[in-house]
């Protein structure tokens, strides 16, 4: 605020002081500089869902979208080496394809080898490629078969990822395999689809149960 001295106060003719012209212009422009200020402060702090359109769209990310969809893969001898379904299909700019509910079927010369579901997957392609490198899925992840006489092994953890290349898989979490007779429990886990061998890492625990022979 800005003080004049008394003799540079004009009189009315009333012999009364009034407020001094300038002043009066230098309050107000205070007040406009004060309300810039503020005004801009304000503005910046308004959450990002409350600007304008055009501030708050980003690139799209994905080039591909699809619903419904199931790939098949052969090998070199025109054998069916895998299937994969998926209620949904992002393909995304860095070549990594988001699916939903994935079921995927590994096949061997005899049939079905593994039937596996999950909530939600990743494929990572190869880089020279289409072909997946890696299949990670995730949440509620179940592997299943059943043999030539009717018996049922499942396992289950929270991720598992899978390399079709190498037809193998891992996971470095808990996973529980479950038989007629078996129920077994272990911290990661690695499986060669080739030689159909599982082997647990550690932390094993398990317990088994006599089948009954009565019928």
């Amino acid at each position: 605020m800005l003080l004049l001295p008394p003799s540079s106060e004009p009189e009315d003719h009333a012999g009364t002081r009034t407020a001094p012209r300038t002043g009066r212009f230098l309050l107000l422009m205070s007040a406009v500089v004060l309300l810039a200020i503020f005004g801009g402060r304000r503005i910046l702090d308004v959450p990002p869902a409350l600007l304008p359109l055009q501030q708050s769209l980003a690139p799209l990310q994905y080039d591909a979208y699809a619903t419904g969809v199931t790939s098949v893969l052969y090998n070199a001898d025109g054998q069916i080496e895998y299937t994969l379904d998926a209620s949904e299909q992002v393909h995304y700019l860095d070549n990594t394809t988001q699916l939903q509910s994935p079921l995927v079927r590994l096949y061997r010369s005899s049939g079905v080898l593994w039937n596996i579901v999950a909530s939600s997957g990743r494929i990572h392609a190869a880089e020279n490629g289409d072909a997946i490198q890696r299949l990670d899925l995730q949440d509620g992840v179940e592997l299943f078969q059943i043999d030539e006489f009717g018996r049922r092994m499942s396992l289950t953890t929270e991720f598992l990822s899978v390399f079709p290349d190498t037809q193998s898989m891992s996971t470095d979490r808990e996973v529980t395999m479950n038989t007629d007779s078996l129920q077994q429990t272990a911290t990661g886990m690695r499986a060669d689809l080739q030689q159909d061998q599982l082997t647990f890492l550690g932390q094993v625990r398990g317990r088994y149960e006599v089948p009954s022979s009565q019928p």
